[in-house]
């Protein structure tokens, strides 16, 4: 099944999971992209990162860092350079690469800020994918995110992004399902 808006809203009106609750997630449409893409990743990490690097790939090229707090676009290439590795070759040295990439210094996210930004998104849907490749299979009080979870809101924050560059709903709901169905193929 490959969604359209209206039934993302509906599937996020719907939602109850306690997961999807997060600040990125404001709206039924985005709980309900957070939520179909978990079911569609299911219980695969490498799906799971795939369909968040896939979905990133939409955006990354719209991404300027042209506001404080923003870091500079190697930051972005840098960890889209370490996700293909992964993908490429999921070992223990490659995620602790992805890993000790990870600004984890950054203390504002994109939904604190004053005003929706399409880079604060792309910069979120980056370090969920990165999130990804070293979560746990299940969230734990260490680890509070499961790889699914991560991927899912990486998934939702590339909605935010191209909805902040001026695409419309329909086109960018779209592309993402397209994407997430490619890799879970």
């Amino acid at each position: 099944m490959k969604p359209d808006p209206e039934l993302l809203r509906e599937i996020g009106i719907n939602s109850t999971n306690v997961e999807i609750a997060w600040a990125g997630a404001a709206n039924d449409l985005a709980r309900g992209l957070n939520t179909w893409t978990r079911g569609t990743i299911g219980r695969d990490r490498g799906i799971a990162v795939r369909a968040a690097l896939m979905t990133c790939m939409i955006v990354t090229e719209r991404y300027k860092a042209d506001r404080p707090g923003l870091p500079p676009r190697e930051y972005i290439d840098n960890m889209l350079v370490l996700l293909r590795r992964w993908l490429d070759e999921p070992t223990k040295d490659n995620t602790e690469a992805v890993r000790s990439a990870l600004d984890v210094t950054r203390s504002a996210h994109a939904w604190q800020q004053d005003d929706d930004v399409a880079s604060f998104w792309i910069l979120e849907a980056v370090d969920h994918a990165s999130l990804a490749v070293w979560s746990g299979e299940r969230a734990s009080y260490i680890v509070p995110m499961d790889y699914a979870t991560c991927a899912a809101r990486s998934v939702a924050c590339v909605l935010h992004a191209m909805l902040d560059a001026g695409v419309l709903e329909g086109p960018a709901v779209e592309s993402i399902v397209e994407a997430v169905y490619r890799a879970a193929s």
